[in-house]
C-alpha cells in the first residue's frame, strides 16, 4: 500500500503532462466548430487556418477572417507545463516532496484557470464582428482535475505523515523487543517464554 502511494503523484504528474496533447481550447460559431488547438499547441504557438465567414450583416467574408491567424505561445499554458513535469521530478525526491508537491500542484491549477481569462483575445478581439465563441474541450479539464487531485493526495499525505511516523516508531519499538531463539533463530514475540517452533527456552 505504502509502495502504491509513493508513486501515484508522479503518476498524476505525468498524467497532466499527456493531457497537453490532448484538445484545450477550440473556436466555434453558432454551434459550428471553427478549429480546436491541443495544449501543446498553446505552449509551443501555432496558426489557425482561415475561417472563410461571412458577415451576417453584409453576406461578404470579412477579410480579417479569411486570413491564417497565428496563436502566440501562452505564457499561462507554458508555466503549467512546467509545473506538471516539475511535479514528476519533485514527487521522486525523498526530502519535501509532500509540501513542494503540494505546492505544484495548487499553482499549476492556478495557471489554468487564469488561462481562462486570457486565451482567445489574440484570436476574436479584431474581429469587426464578434460572433466567435471560445469553448475548452475535454483534456483542459482533464488537466485541471488531475491537478487538483494531486494537491489533495499530497495535502492529505503531509497531513498524515506525523500518524503514519507515530505508527512506525510503535513498530519499530516492537520488533527491537523480538526475543530470537538461541537453538533455532527462530524470531518470538515478547513475553514468550518457550519458542514458537521448537519449544526451546528463551533465555532473557
Amino acid at each position: 500500500m505504502k509502495e502504491s502511494v509513493k508513486f501515484l503523484s508522479p503518476t498524476l504528474f505525468l498524467l497532466i503532462a499527456l493531457c497537453f496533447f490532448l484538445p484545450f481550447v477550440s473556436f466555434t460559431c453558432q454551434g459550428q466548430k471553427l478549429a480546436t488547438i491541443t495544449g501543446m499547441e498553446l505552449v509551443t504557438g501555432t496558426k489557425i487556418e482561415k475561417f472563410n465567414m461571412q458577415d451576417p450583416n453584409t453576406g461578404q467574408t470579412d477579410p480579417e477572417l479569411d486570413e491564417e491567424k497565428k496563436v502566440d505561445s501562452e505564457p499561462l499554458a507554458v508555466a503549467a507545463l512546467i509545473f506538471a513535469l516539475a511535479g514528476i521530478v519533485i514527487s521522486l525526491i525523498p526530502r519535501y516532496t509532500k509540501l513542494l508537491s503540494v505546492i505544484t500542484g495548487i499553482l499549476g491549477a492556478l495557471m489554468l484557470l487564469f488561462l481562462r481569462s486570457s486565451i482567445g483575445s489574440e484570436i476574436t478581439g479584431d474581429f469587426e464582428f464578434k460572433i466567435i465563441d471560445v469553448t475548452y474541450e475535454w483534456g483542459y479539464y482533464l488537466a485541471l482535475i488531475l491537478f487538483i487531485c494531486a494537491f489533495a493526495l499530497n495535502l492529505y499525505l503531509l497531513i498524515s505523515e506525523p500518524k503514519i511516523s507515530s505508527v512506525s516508531a510503535v513498530e519499530e519499538v516492537q520488533n527491537s523487543d523480538t526475543v530470537y531463539c538461541s537453538k533455532c533463530g527462530t524470531p518470538n514475540k515478547p513475553g514468550n517464554i518457550f519458542c514458537e517452533k521448537c519449544g526451546h527456552t528463551l533465555t532473557p
